[in-house]
This record gives C-alpha cells, structure tokens and sequence, in this order.
C-alpha cells in the first residue's frame, strides 16, 4: 500500500466527510408523523437544589385529574404565598404539611412544595432516528463536507510524494485530477441516499 508520510491519518478525514455525509442524508429523509403529547404531570420539590417528577412520571389527562390525584394524600394543601417564588415553574403551588425539604440554607424549614405542570407538545414517535436541520445548515454542512474531501485529496496526494510513491510532478498532476473527478461527482451527487449498512 502506497503512503504512510502521515501515519494513514488521511483516513480520519475521510471518516468525518463519511459522517458529514450520513447526517445530511439523515436530514434529507422523509420524517415520520408526529405524535401530539397533551398532559399534565406533577413536580415535587423536596430538595432546595433540585426537584423531580412526583410518583413515578404520571401523566393525567387534564389539571383536575392531576389536582385530585394530589390531593388524596390529606397533608398536601394549597401552598402558602410566601413559597410559590422557589418553585421553577409558574403553576399553582401545593406544600406538604408533615416534611421539609433538605439542604436548605441554614437548616430553615420548608415545606416539600408540589407544582402541576402542562406538557403540551408535538414529537417524533419513540425510536424514530430523525435529525432535523434547517436549509441552511444543511448546504453549509455540504459545503463543510466539500472541503473535507478536497483537504482528503491533498492530504493523500502528499502524503504519496513524501513517502517517495510518487514525484513532485506526478503530484501536481495527479491532483488535478482528483480535484476534478471530485467536482464531477460532488455536482451530481444524490444527498438523500442513505446506505443502511454504515450505519
């Protein structure tokens, strides 16, 4: 095998034009249809540094579902005033009336606060591999991918001359000719194929 001048690193460029090329092919394929997620869930905050989903991510259909749901458990109360403002969201705020929050600055006694929250918005379905990218962003990635694969060439051409595979005026030739065989194939080339069997 001719070569070797840089340790084959020539390769790792190809490489990135290779992935260059998979993603854009990725953001070219027709998307699934999305799933609309209509659904409230109830947030607990019984750490001042954090809070989490309250009882295993339950979903409810609607805030009285979730509301009621909340309120079964008799020592949760519509929270005072004074502690909406520690909660992220801008929900009504519910408190425990029997536990505290922990790490709480100078060990003051917080209630455990408790927010429902609406989650409304559209998704791809679960497992679909979608990459969404603007127009934008995906010429300046073909033109990233372009410029990948001309440095390709050139890298190639000198690693051959430097590793004594070829003369200084085979080299000046045969990169001309790689330049313009890649030009051809960049002109006409299908962004949308995507080959399965690299991924």
């Amino acid at each position: 095998m001719s070569g070797g001048y840089f340790d084959r690193s020539t390769y790792a460029i190809r490489e990135i034009a290779d992935t260059m090329e998979r993603d854009i092919a990725r953001a070219l394929q027709p998307k699934p249809e999305k799933e609309h997620m209509d659904y409230w869930v109830i947030y607990e905050k019984d750490s001042f540094s954090s809070f989490h989903n309250y009882n295993s991510y339950m979903k409810f259909a609607s805030y009285e579902d979730a509301e009621s749901f909340l309120l079964r458990d008799k020592t949760i109360v519509k929270a005072e005033q004074k502690y909406a403002d520690l909660f992220i969201a801008d929900d009504i705020i519910f408190q425990s009336t029997t536990h505290n929050m922990s790490d709480t600055p100078d060990g003051e006694q917080i209630p455990v606060l408790y927010s429902i929250y609406h989650c409304c918005y559209d998704r791809y379905p679960d497992d679909a591999d979608v990459l969404e990218l603007s127009d934008e962003t995906i010429n300046a990635m073909k033109e990233a991918y372009r410029q990948m694969r001309i440095a390709e060439i050139y890298a190639t051409r000198v690693d051959w001359m430097m590793s004594g595979d070829d003369s200084e005026e085979s080299f000046r030739e045969r990169i001309k000719g790689d330049l313009a065989e890649f030009e051809k194939e960049y002109a006409t080339k299908d962004w949308t194929y995507l080959d399965e069997d690299d991924e």
